[in-house]
């Protein structure tokens, strides 16, 4: 029997510390209580990421997300309003399009950590900002999300894009999700909503300012470093 409760104790560190790591719960977010769509607002950031950590090492960047909860179901990301912003950027500037969650909905921000080096690659799971109020929006829930069905693809679905995306699930969601030809249709319509749709600076953000990044997040980096030791 001892035997048995150390192996089943192995075998649960092992696949503990085969997961990735989750960056959850140590994210300073300062956020406005009430925000208008449409408008541009700046929020503080601090993902407090000690560059001596695994985090510090692997990452050298962030991804903010806009986080809904549609009624009866949880909370998740959805669609992202800053593709890639530098690790230890902490001012971040947010506009969160009319069509992108209905008026008077309740949100959250969330953020992960990426990797400029890897294409934005995601490197963590999500944090979540405390709950705010946006106004001035016009979407409207689709049955699918209703459904509590995951729509599009939050790395992939720009904010900009995400209203025609809930028209494409609008279209073709009938409220059986094995359907083949639900899924095939959907999956083609919001793809071309995010070709279409995301903003056209996003591609040279997976290129060349990634260079500009990385000087960014170095820089800033060894300046923690220069501050520790001191």
């Amino acid at each position: 029997m001892e035997l048995i409760t150390f192996l089943l104790r192995v075998a649960v560190f092992t696949l503990f510390a085969a997961l990735p790591s989750v960056h959850a719960g140590s994210t300073y977010y300062d956020i406005p209580w009430n925000q208008t769509s449409g408008e541009t607002f700046n929020v503080t950031i601090n993902q407090k990421v000690d560059p001596n950590s695994e985090n510090g090492r692997i990452s050298d960047s962030y991804r903010v997300y806009l986080a809904l909860t549609p009624p009866g179901w949880g909370t998740g990301p959805v669609c992202w309003l800053q593709w890639l912003v530098p690790l230890y950027e902490t001012q971040v500037n947010i506009t969160i399009p009319p069509d992108a969650a209905p008026d008077g909905a309740r949100i959250m921000l969330s953020t992960c950590l990426t990797s400029a080096k890897k294409g934005g690659k995601r490197i963590t799971g999500w944090d979540y900002s405390g709950r705010t109020m946006i106004s001035g929006s016009n979407a409207t829930w689709s049955q699918a999300e209703l459904d509590g069905r995951n729509i599009g693809d939050q790395d992939e679905v720009s904010c900009e894009a995400y209203g025609c995306v809930r028209s494409c699930y609008d279209q073709y969601y009938k409220g059986d999700s094995d359907d083949e030809e639900y899924s095939r249709k959907s999956y083609a319509c919001w793809k071309a909503c995010a070709r279409d749709l995301n903003p056209s600076s996003t591609a040279s953000l997976m290129t060349m300012p990634i260079q500009s990044l990385l000087g960014v997040g170095v820089a800033v980096g060894f300046l923690h470093l220069i501050i520790g030791a001191l």
